[in-house]
């Protein structure tokens, strides 16, 4: 009962990763189509510039949260004898958040630099 319990949770977690992640990288993709292909006056500038705040801040709280979850679900497990919790246990938790973080307000203040200039 306790795997397939952990095993849901695994699963949930990686679906709400994976969508923060599309979310973040699609996200990006349209800013940076809208600033190259669009005619932006300031007004849209200032609007796009707001998106590009919102999306990747949105993202770094949600990557943060998942990431904590991995942890959670990592440190739970490690009783049992499993290769996945193992090396889960094992893992670097906080150089992936950092990492998360860096690749979202690297995004954030390079699309507010093109935006902007």
């Amino acid at each position: 009962m306790e795997q397939n319990l952990n095993a849901e949770r695994v699963h949930n977690t990686y679906l709400g990763f994976n969508t923060t992640r599309m979310m973040f990288t699609f996200g990006n993709i349209a800013a940076i189509a809208v600033n190259v292909f669009g005619d932006l006056d300031s007004s849209a500038k200032i609007a796009l510039s707001s998106f590009v705040v919102l999306l990747n801040l949105s993202s770094l709280l949600s990557f943060e949260n998942e990431l904590k979850q991995f942890q959670a679900i990592s440190k739970d497990g490690s009783s049992e004898n499993s290769n996945y919790t193992n090396v889960g246990a094992s893992s670097s938790w906080s150089g992936f958040r950092i990492f998360c973080a860096l690749i979202c307000v690297i995004a954030s203040v390079t699309q507010l630099m093109a935006i902007n200039a």
